[in-house]
């Protein structure tokens, strides 16, 4: 039977892409006022930056370091990098913080894997620093057994050492294990190709896995033994 559940964080347990837009918006109306630029010339810098971090650094954690973002939008604007680029930093961050909150039933299912002795992990391609942040803020640490971050493991998922790794902290098998996450290729084909159940959290489908709309079709299936095995 299912012993531990793996979570993916980002747009898993809470919505994040929406917040992440809203959060580079904030970025650029500070920016905007205190530079004195068109937003127009901000989004190109920006989005010059993030292109340029992602091709260096490849898939690593730090790939994902908004104060690189910022650091080099502000060298792209031919700006001091030291002048704003960590209220740059705090400005998205703040904002994603401040409106962050679990999905639907996410709750309800923690509750339930404690009641039933299930283990919890966490799972997430970030940085260790601002994914402990969005946990406590979320108000779910209390819950959390274990997490790794690519930050922690050098690489990212699908990559079977993220996997491996938060399997031995958690001192479970595949086998015993549930996935579930957004990214149907980093969360589910890569922990089902390391031998472990997997749950697409998705409006998609895809013949090759289950999926949920929701947690609390999660919690359904978790009270019917959906997962038992034989």
């Amino acid at each position: 039977m299912i012993k531990a559940i793996i979570f993916d964080l980002d747009d898993t347990l809470y919505s994040y892409s929406k917040l992440n837009e809203q959060g580079i918006n904030e970025i650029c109306k500070y920016t905007c006022q205190k530079l004195k630029i068109e937003k127009e010339e901000f989004y190109e810098a920006f989005n010059e930056a993030k292109k340029d971090v992602k091709t260096t650094l490849g898939d690593v954690a730090s790939s994902h370091n908004r104060l690189l973002y910022c650091q080099k939008t502000l060298e792209n604007l031919n700006e001091n990098p030291f002048s704003i680029a960590l209220e740059m930093y705090e400005v998205y961050w703040q904002h994603i913080l401040k409106n962050m909150k679990l999905n639907d039933g996410v709750l309800e299912v923690l509750e339930f894997c404690n009641q039933k002795n299930i283990k919890i992990g966490i799972c997430t391609d970030l940085t260790v620093h601002i994914q402990h942040r969005k946990i406590r803020k979320l108000g779910i640490d209390e819950y959390i057994d274990a997490i790794v971050t690519s930050e922690e493991v050098g690489v990212e998922k699908p990559d079977f050492k993220m996997y491996n790794k938060i399997l031995e902290k958690l001192e479970v098998t595949p086998e015993e294990t549930l996935f579930i996450g957004d990214s149907l290729k980093k969360d589910i084909l890569g922990s089902m190709g390391y031998g472990m159940n997997a749950v697409w959290f998705s409006n998609d489908y895809n013949k090759k896995c289950k999926n949920i709309k929701n947690f609390n079709e999660l919690l359904e299936i978790l009270k019917n033994d959906g997962f038992k095995q034989n």
